[in-house]
């Protein structure tokens, strides 16, 4: 790009100094013995905590490897001072004074855009050439001041308003977790009349439609701190379904020429997203055993949040799709209980709190068997209360999810306005340009100066080594006859 007047280019390493080669890693065995106050530093931030500090003064860390280069919501420099310690998986940068601030720098870093400076696939890494040879457009020192104070009091504002964004988002998480508790307790259904009442009749005769299709009653876990209304009947989820199980593992992509198959990303919201599906790669395989049916539940079985495990979709109409390994479907006998409510029901606090304690860790991933959710409880009310009580939680949190729509857009919003507040910091047009500020060019041409002075004094004449001259000490060579060949030659016996 054309740089503003007084502006120039330059390398990292010119306006900073690496010093990589302190760096010491400890492992976290290692450190647990040696407690201390001094912060232990990673590749995004703090990771712990040492008795000894390698450094003492402001310091700028920017990722090597384990960072998301190319997210443009996460950071890959920081700023740090006092006493500290700095692992190898951060490379080390002391800015030079009187050419570029600690600051402008970590924006600068933070907004860069990586492409064709790290390598890597599963684990991307910006080795420290690279990192050298990142160009940064410099201002002048005085228009950095200037630049930086803009930059930080827009972004301050900016980040006050997405964290009470946040916060909001979260009471309205909250609000409707809040609701389906008590929906779950009867709080919002009318009284049960007893002639309404679920009784056991109606669950023999389930159980007895299921053991026709060889299926039988699960038993219940146990809902810690529940007492179903009067007149309410539990049954276990297995014990309502007829059909259950795992989806296909075949390989997807986007553009392949099988069958639609849906994924943990396509259930959001307790409903079923069709916006973003990916196909089999294979296209001879017959996966209509898997479509799915209006009413059937599709719940996340995997996953290495264990807030996602057990959330769950109701498909609303039939679909020609088949569906991922890591979903579990389960397709509920009509006329026993609405998909909805069972939907309710699962995704209620205390239902929640049961199954991520059942769901079992392994390699960073949280699992849930289909045997586990086949036993979780469902509190049964009459249809038309169930019915009822579906209703009024869609009326009172018909004003949540707007809400939570509208913050989720504006969120997107602060995305776009955080990128286009750092463009034009580093292209000069967030802050006027002083043409009695020192040009760049002119702190650059005394960096580079200073730098070749320093490369002389380091400078030493090569001296070759002299042959020695022959003095009267030094030792007489050998005669030529006392040498013996190799051909000649006869090993000496020595006495025992």
């Amino acid at each position: 790009m054309d740089l503003p007047q007084g502006w120039a280019w330059a390398r990292l390493d010119e306006i900073v100094e690496v010093l990589d080669h302190q760096r010491v890693p400890v492992s976290a065995t290692e450190r647990a013995q040696r407690p201390g106050g001094v912060p232990y530093y990673g590749a995004t931030g703090q990771v712990g905590w040492i008795d000894t500090a390698l450094f003492n003064e402001e310091l700028v860390l920017l990722g090597e490897d384990g960072v998301q280069f190319f997210d443009g919501r996460k950071s890959k420099a920081y700023r740090i001072s006092g006493p500290s310690w700095v692992n190898n998986h951060a490379h080390v940068l002391r800015v030079r004074e009187g050419v570029t601030l600690s600051r402008f720098v970590v924006h600068y870093l933070n907004n860069f855009n990586y492409e064709g400076y790290v390598n890597g696939t599963t684990r991307l890494k910006l080795t420290k050439s690279s990192m050298a040879s990142i160009p940064v457009p410099l201002p002048p020192l005085a228009e950095q001041h200037r630049i930086v104070e803009a930059l930080e009091a827009h972004l301050s504002r900016l980040d006050a308003g997405i964290a009470g964004m946040v916060l909001a988002q979260a009471k309205a998480q909250s609000f409707t977790s809040v609701l389906y508790g008590r929906a779950v307790s009867g709080g919002l259904s009318r009284p049960v009349h007893p002639d309404e009442a679920v009784d056991e009749a109606f669950i023999q005769e389930a159980s007895s439609s299921l053991a026709a299709r060889r299926w039988k009653a699960v038993p219940c876990l146990n809902i810690p701190g529940y007492t179903p209304p009067d007149n309410w009947t539990t049954v276990s989820l297995g014990t309502l379904s007829h059909a259950s199980g795992y989806g296909t593992s075949a390989k997807c992509g986007y553009d392949a020429p099988g069958y639609p198959v849906l994924r943990i990303p396509n259930v959001q919201g307790g409903s079923i997203d069709l916006s973003d599906v990916k196909n089999a790669m294979d296209s001879s395989l017959d996966l209509s055993k898997l479509f799915l049916d209006p009413g059937d539940l599709l719940f996340v079985r995997t996953n290495g949040s264990p807030s996602l495990i057990g959330r769950v979709g109701v498909v609303e109409k039939s679909l020609p799709y088949a569906f991922a390994s890591y979903l579990i479907r389960f397709r509920l006998t009509p006329g026993t209980v609405e998909p909805r409510w069972v939907k309710l029901v699962t995704q209620s606090p205390l239902w929640r709190r049961v199954i991520e304690r059942y769901a079992a860790s392994s390699a960073g991933q949280y699992n849930l068997s289909a045997e586990t959710l086949s036993q979780l409880p469902v509190p049964i009310p009459p249809l038309d209360v169930q019915r009822e009580t579906l209703e009024a939680v869609d009326a009172a949190t018909t004003g949540a999810m707007r809400l939570s729509t509208a913050i989720d857009a504006a969120l997107r919003q602060s995305g776009c306005l955080r990128s286009a507040l750092l463009q034009r910091a580093f292209t000069g047009c967030l802050v006027s340009q002083d043409p009695a500020d020192e040009t760049a060019s002119v702190l650059l041409d005394r960096i580079r100066a200073d730098r070749e002075a320093q490369r002389g004094k380091s400078r030493r004449p090569v001296r070759r080594p002299r042959k020695a001259a022959a003095t009267d000490d030094a030792p007489p060579a050998p005669p030529a006859s006392s040498t013996p060949s190799s051909a000649n030659a006869v090993q000496q016996e020595l006495p025992l």
